[in-house]
Order: structure tokens, then sequence, then C-alpha cells
């Protein structure tokens, strides 16, 4: 390998028709200081004079029918090495066509035309950008500016193009996101290995067949299970959509539906109660997490210290005086009670139960119940089949990781991007991502647009 390919390796370029400058002593770079911040730069020379096989003007063949017209020398910056920027002083040849007589200089397919952003340094931008790190430190380790970084990523997500075309899993699982106050999106991973299918902006009923409706009936056959909430903007289109689905309801969704009933009861009782140094407000008010426990967690056989009255009680003691003061707070607790017993030992026909012998008592339970009875059919599915929505938890808590590295998004389409981007194809980007780039850029800024379609790489 010759000294010239070898320092190509060494800065990610990869066009052998670039010829770096090398001293008599064997230099090929130098370090320089450079910037407000005096930050050290290794600096390269080189040059370039790759002749096209015909004009871009006319399209005139051009072997041997043009003159040299002069050079022009542009800066490029490339990747960071060990911490160092690294600038490339790149002259390159002038042509000029004997038909049109327009001139041209030679090109690269390693730099973007009227950018100094080299396609190595783009890769690395990228390539950060998956990290959990915000933009503003992405621009400190590539010594760069963060509104540049920030136009790349913008101009990025604004032709992101969702990939309809692609083999959606046999296990889907769907939820809500918040991303910016009172808005809320529409997520679907794969259910089976965690990876995200795509994120809307929106999560009502006609947004979501609107969205559902451009991924082929066909695909939409190949789901076998949809796990989701009880929210009632997704069972309908869910359905629908997928026709060969189970709906099943997330098991910690039944779970949290009964136990929030408890807690509007206790609450609700917590109020009534006019002294609030009474030994049962005191109760009711510090030990709330005592009255949502699983009972087959609590040990009856010792009794256990409760805040606020500062004593040592028995649990049944302590729920028995709970229950004198309210029987509608006793009945709710029993319910919650058997729905996790049902739950733990997977038993529909003690979940039936329950339903069949509940007594009304105006009270939070009773929409519970009602709740139940319409989504029976997907309840009965999370008790007889194993997928839940554990794995988009897990997701919604990266994206909300990623708003707060950022200290939020003024725009929303720059979060749905850095979501996808460190969510899909989290291992390494492909390289085509980067050949999908266009080499036309504004005039104003010399930003480079997006105008591909990128969904395939990500």
């Amino acid at each position: 390998m010759s000294i010239n390919d070898s320092i190509l390796n060494s800065v990610g370029l990869t066009d052998k028709n670039i010829k770096f400058l090398i001293s008599d002593n064997g230099d090929f770079n130098e370090l320089v200081t450079l910037g407000h911040d005096q930050h050290q730069v290794l600096r390269y020379r080189a040059t370039l004079t790759t002749v096209p096989e015909h004009c871009p003007q006319c399209g005139f063949l051009l072997s041997g029918h043009f003159y040299l017209a002069g050079t022009d020398t542009a800066s490029y910056k490339l990747p960071t090495a060990n911490g160092y920027q690294q600038i490339l002083l790149l002259t390159k040849q002038r042509y000029q066509c004997l038909r049109c007589k327009n001139t041209f200089i030679a090109q690269s397919k390693d730099f973007m035309s009227n950018s100094t952003i080299s396609r190595p340094l783009l890769h690395q931008i990228i390539d950060l950008a998956k990290r959990d790190i915000s933009e503003k430190d992405i621009a400190y380790i590539l010594h760069i500016s963060h509104s540049k970084v920030n136009r790349l990523l913008h101009h990025a997500a604004k032709a992101y193009r969702t990939n309809y075309t692609k083999s959606l899993p046999t296990v889907i699982c769907v939820d809500e996101v918040l991303y910016a106050k009172h808005h809320y999106g529409f997520e679907m991973i794969n259910g089976t290995t965690s990876d995200l299918i795509e994120i809307f902006p929106t999560r009502t009923s006609i947004d979501i067949r609107r969205y559902l409706s451009n991924y082929d009936l066909s695909n939409r056959q190949r789901v076998q299970y949809v796990v989701t909430d009880m929210n009632a903007n997704y069972s309908a289109p869910l359905r629908v959509m997928f026709p060969n689905a189970q709906i099943i309801i997330d098991r910690f969704h039944i779970i949290q539906l009964a136990m929030k009933a408890v807690q509007s009861t206790r609450i609700t009782l917590q109020r009534t109660i006019n002294n609030k140094r009474s030994r049962v407000y005191k109760l009711l008010k510090s030990n709330w997490q005592f009255f949502i426990t699983d009972q087959s967690k609590i040990d009856s056989t010792q009794p256990r210290w409760f805040k606020g009255i500062n004593e040592y009680l028995y649990p049944q003691d302590a729920l028995q005086l709970i229950f004198g003061l309210s029987p509608k707070f006793k009945q709710d607790y029993k319910i919650y009670q058997a729905v996790l017993r049902a739950q733990r030992s997977r038993s529909f026909d003690e979940f039936s139960v329950i339903l069949s012998q509940y007594k009304p008592s105006h009270s939070a339970m009773d929409q519970v119940i009602l709740t139940y009875k319409k989504n029976l059919k997907s309840i009965r599915n999370a008790f007889l089949q194993k997928p839940s929505n554990g794995r988009i938890e897990g997701i919604n808590r990266r994206i909300k990781q990623i708003g707060r590295t950022a200290y939020g998004y003024g725009n929303s389409l720059n979060y749905f991007f850095r979501i996808r981007l460190q969510l899909f194809n989290r291992k390494h980007i492909n390289a085509s991502f980067i050949n999908l780039l266009t080499k036309k850029t504004c005039e104003s800024d010399k930003i480079i647009r997006f105008t591909s379609y990128i969904s395939q790489t990500l």
C-alpha cells in the first residue's frame, strides 16, 4: 500500500485521485491552532485533478477537448482523530470545455458541492446522533458549530419517509407517547425484539387507520398479536387494520385500572374526615402504599410500623380500622386484591367470577368493572397469551431520556428524527445512508439538503 493510500484511509477518504503533498522529510500534515478558542488542528494539503468524461454543462465528450484553466483551493472538514480537528486544504484543477467555453472544477465523491463538510465527517455526525448525546456535545466533539449540526439533522428529518414496505412482525406492541405539552404520538414496536417499527404524531382513530392503511393488506395479515392498553381509540382501528391478529390488553394496565380505583376511593374517604389529626386520617394519608400492596407480599403474622400514627399494628387490624369506616373502600379493596390473585394465577375463570358477582356501590370501581366487561375478549387473551407491553414501556423510557438529554425539543420533527435515529438500526448505520445524500445545497446557508428516500437505510 502506498503512503498516499495510507493517508486516505487514516482520514476516512476513498477517492484515490486525491494526492497528498508530502514534504521532503516525510511530513504530510502540520499541527496548527485555529479558531477563537485556539484549538489544535491537523491540517493536510492535497490536489485533485479528476477529469470527468463529459462536460457537466453541455455533455460534450471531454477526451482531450479541454483547457487547463487554473486551480481553486477549498478547505474541507474531516473526521476528528484523537481529539484533533482535521482540515484538508484541497487544490482542485479547473477546466474549460472547448465546445461551450464554460469552466468547471474537478469533483470528488468524498465531498458535497458548496459545503465544507466532507462525507466521512457527515457519517460521523449521523453516527454520533445515534447516541444519547445532545447536538451541542456533537458539535463540541467534532469542532463544528452547533447550528451546522442542527441544520444537518433538521433537513434529514424533513426528508424522512416511513418505510411502509418493511415486513411487519407477528407480535406488535402499541402505545402512546407524550412528545409535547398536550400532544401525544402513536408508536409501534416489535413485540419480540423491541425494535421500533414507527412513531406517528397523532393517535386518533381516524389517523391510526390512515397510517396503518399504507401497509399492504397481506403485510398486515402477518400480524398475529397486537398488545395495547384499554384506550378506546385503539381497539376499533386495530381490529380492522390487523384482521388476523388477537388484541391483547396489557396485564399491567388491567391491574393499574383497579389500583387507581382503590386510590380514588381512599382519597375520597380521606377528604370526608374533618379531623386531620385523627388516627384514621393519618393512617390513610401516610400509608397509601400499604393499601395497594398485594396481600400475598404482606406478612400478616407480624406487626408492622405504620407512619403517621407512629405505632406497630397487625396488617389486618389496620385494614379493619378503615373497613369499619367505609364499606365502599372495603369492597373496592377486596375486588382489587381478587383481580391481583386472578392475574397472579393466570386464571380467567376467577376473573370472570369477580365480574359476575360484583355489586355496584357508586364508587370508582363501578366504572372499572364496566371497562373490564367492555374489553372482556381482549382481557381473556391477556390471561391466555404471553405477549405484554413491557418492552414498549422500556422504549418509552428511552424516548423520554432523548428529550431530557436535549432539555426538550422546540421542533417535534427533530425530536421524532432523533428517536428514529437512536432506535432504528442501533448497531451500525448503513453506509448507503451517506450515499443517498445529494450534492445539491442551499446557496444561502450552504447546508446539505436530504432529498432521497432514506428510510430503507434506517
